[in-house]
């Protein structure tokens, strides 16, 4: 396990700070380096946040052993092995592959490193079967509005753990770590499938979405999880999502997420200030991060938690 946090003023510092990575960065913008760099690895998986105010060139070798995914948040579009790579794209690269990565100045992206057997083990408990051509592809095209949802989420893994090294002390809390990553991608994958026309009836896809609904009020401490669905009901992960699509036209983890910021809510009218505090009614519903929980909450309901009218 390897949790880190770092500001840098030199690119060659930079560079170096990325566990597992043989590489160099030459500044090509003009201005004095400054640059941070988030990262958290544990068994299998390595994931971190890089940004950097100057154009750079990045050029070495992808970690062997790994497939590595990138995704950019801002800046201009940079460009990996000869590839555009803007916000409706995301990195695919497999082995120890040499690279060259232009990036624009301001820039931020999220990386992903990770071995092959634990991101196979997800998508089959998905059922979902991974086409080894497409790790062969460098850049595949994603709908952007999906790259910036999935790279917040991936950040706001980093931040948590950041905040409290604790959460992955145990082999129980890395295996968690390295299945929300691994969730997270596999997301992203399927958006590449070719779509097929779903078989199941918009009753069968209603009554997906209903027992999803009602798994997630079962387990109001323990947010569930979009592999948590398909375990429970015996679907692919393909299922899940288009069946959310057909009958909500949202995808599963923000329909989830949504029945959870409700219940906290209707907590927050229901109950005094001084019985219910706010860090515990979100905590009630698995919210542990109260920084991205305020944020999540003002963006469904146009108020912070905290300008919630609260029962005298």
């Amino acid at each position: 396990m390897y949790v880190n946090h770092e500001v840098f003023n030199d690119a060659d510092r930079h560079a170096a700070s990325l566990r597992g990575w043989d590489q160099r960065y030459d500044q090509i913008g003009a201005g004095a380096f400054q640059s941070t760099v988030k990262q958290v690895a544990v068994e299998g998986v390595q994931v971190f946040q890089e940004a950097a105010n100057v154009r750079v060139v990045q050029c070495g070798g992808l970690p062997a052993g790994y497939t590595t995914f990138g995704l950019a948040l801002n800046g201009a579009p940079f460009t990996f092995r000869g590839v555009k790579l803007a916000q409706g794209a995301m990195v695919v690269a497999s082995g120890a592959k040499e690279f060259t990565l232009h990036s624009p100045a301001d820039m931020s992206l999220v990386g992903i490193a990770i071995e092959p057997r634990v991101l196979g083990r997800v998508a089959d408990a998905a059922g979902i079967d991974l086409d080894d051509d497409l790790f062969d592809r460098d850049v595949i095209d994603i709908p952007p509005a999906a790259g910036i949802r999935a790279g917040r989420r991936m950040v706001e893994a980093l931040e948590r753990v950041l905040a409290q090294p604790e959460r992955i002390a145990d082999q129980d809390g890395q295996r968690r770590f390295a299945q929300e990553v691994a969730e997270g991608i596999l997301d992203l994958i399927t958006y590449y499938f070719p779509d097929q026309t779903s078989r199941l009836t918009q009753a069968c896809q209603h009554e997906i979405v209903w027992r999803s609904h009602e798994l997630v009020l079962a387990r109001p401490e323990e947010p569930v999880s979009v592999l948590d669905l398909c375990a429970a009901l015996r679907v692919s992960r393909r299922t899940i999502q288009n069946s959310f699509q057909a009958v909500a036209q949202t995808n599963p983890a923000n329909y989830l997420r949504s029945i959870r910021l409700m219940e906290v809510r209707r907590l927050l009218l229901s109950t005094p200030q001084c019985d219910v505090p706010v860090a515990e009614a979100a905590a009630r519903w698995g919210f542990t991060h109260l920084g991205h929980f305020a944020s999540d909450y003002c963006n469904q309901f146009g108020e912070l938690p905290s300008q919630t009218a609260r029962r005298s």
